[in-house]
């Protein structure tokens, strides 16, 4: 819980931070109202409460992800991130049970504000499904892009997701976005 309160204190303040700065000459005003945003997201999750020959360990894991977002205002966004993590692992969840987790799917409703260019924030409540069972969590992420030609973006990502009543992952990935009206 503390790394959860302390991660949102820090989204915060770089928010306020963010949001004091001032555009450059060259910079231009965000402007995505109105706008579908589709994304493929390759990414890499590790998953701090692994089990690995029955000694705990951190694992990384290969994932891939789809993204949909529609802008409602130019800075903001409502959305739904899906990732899959594409290998099979165990965890110890938090009361010390031995779980195994196949190729899970993370399916997450989400808000995304970008209040300036290159910066967006992400925060989202959904399940974590798998055979041996689904998990209810909470997201909070970060992207930084660049704009492309033709209304692509390309964007690096770092996600954290919180599990409850088992496991955290962190996901960092590379992602390509195509935005169109």
């Amino acid at each position: 819980m503390k790394k959860i309160s302390f991660l949102f204190i820090a989204m915060i303040g770089f928010i306020s931070f963010t949001i004091a700065q001032e555009k450059g000459e060259n910079e231009k005003e965000v402007g995505y109202k109105g706008f579908h945003q589709l994304s493929f997201k390759l990414s890499h999750s590790i998953i701090g409460e692994g089990v690995v020959n029955g000694t705990n360990k951190s694992i990384s894991a290969p994932s891939l992800g789809f993204d949909y977002n529609y802008w409602v205002q130019n800075k903001w966004a409502v959305g739904l991130q899906t990732d899959m993590i594409t290998e099979s692992f165990k965890i110890e969840d938090n009361g010390g049970a031995l779980i195994e987790r196949s190729t899970p799917v993370a399916v997450v409703p989400v808000i995304s504000f970008k209040p300036i260019n290159h910066s967006m924030f992400i925060v989202g409540l959904g399940k974590e499904y798998a055979k041996e069972g689904d998990f209810t969590l909470t997201r909070v992420g970060y992207e930084y892009s660049f704009e492309l030609p033709k209304k692509y973006e390309l964007s690096f990502g770092i996600t954290y997701d919180h599990k409850w009543e088992a496991y955290e992952i962190w996901t960092f990935g590379i992602i390509v976005s195509k935005l169109f009206k």
